[in-house]
């Protein structure tokens, strides 16, 4: 019977453990803003918002939710088929949850949009800003610039992939994990039910050619 016990509380801890993992990607390292200067390229591609969105994952002891913020307004700026930069402005009005329905739903989304959290009601916006892209060794590319959270702006560097059609991009995608204290979001969640640190981000931008 002690047996039986000691290995059900094993089996349970090791699925708490689990649970409370963030999703496998490279951990962004932040720092000071880097300087934004005006880029001069030949043209600009102009962000599809309709298609485009960040696909976000928080994780705590006891599981996870996930949800998505969609895109204001952004444009990348080219020379020839090179990029050079971009920015773009996410609408953190339009935060949503997915995992979850009616009432819970709700509930999350608010408390997402509270003080503890994005204070979206004084910060309706965020900003991606690329001042690099750069090829990587796995054939990928590595991009750099800022991002903006609650009124904070950060440093980072991270891999991204490309997707091209007549050496023009169609869609820029990256999959990594930010630090939420580095943007100012610091409220730890439930003493049984600790929210980590760690966020997955997936930006996921697309870009119509017939558009641009």
């Amino acid at each position: 019977m002690i047996r039986s016990a000691f290995f059900s509380l094993v089996a349970v801890t090791a699925v708490l453990v689990q649970c409370a993992e963030a999703p496998e990607a490279t951990m962004v390292k932040s720092g000071e803003p880097m300087q934004e200067s005006a880029m001069s390229g030949d043209h600009v591609h102009v962000l599809d918002t309709s298609a485009s969105k960040v696909d976000w994952i928080g994780t705590k002891i006891t599981g996870q939710h996930h949800g998505s913020i969609a895109f204001k307004s952004g444009q990348l700026t080219m020379e020839g088929q090179k990029i050079l930069g971009g920015e773009f402005l996410l609408d953190m009005d339009t935060l949503h949850v997915h995992d979850l329905e009616g009432e819970m739903k709700g509930k999350l989304e608010k408390h997402l949009r509270d003080t503890d959290f994005f204070e979206i009601a004084t910060y309706p916006e965020g900003k991606l800003v690329i001042t690099e892209v750069s090829p990587a060794s796995d054939g990928n590319f590595n991009a750099r610039g800022n991002l903006t959270l609650r009124g904070i702006t950060r440093s980072i560097a991270f891999p991204v992939t490309i997707q091209t059609k007549n050496g023009m991009p169609t869609k820029v995608s990256g999959d990594f994990n930010i630090n939420r204290q580095e943007w100012g979001i610091v409220y730890k969640g439930k003493p049984d039910d600790a929210i980590r640190d760690e966020v997955n981000i997936k930006p996921n931008l697309v870009f119509d050619p017939a558009q641009n």
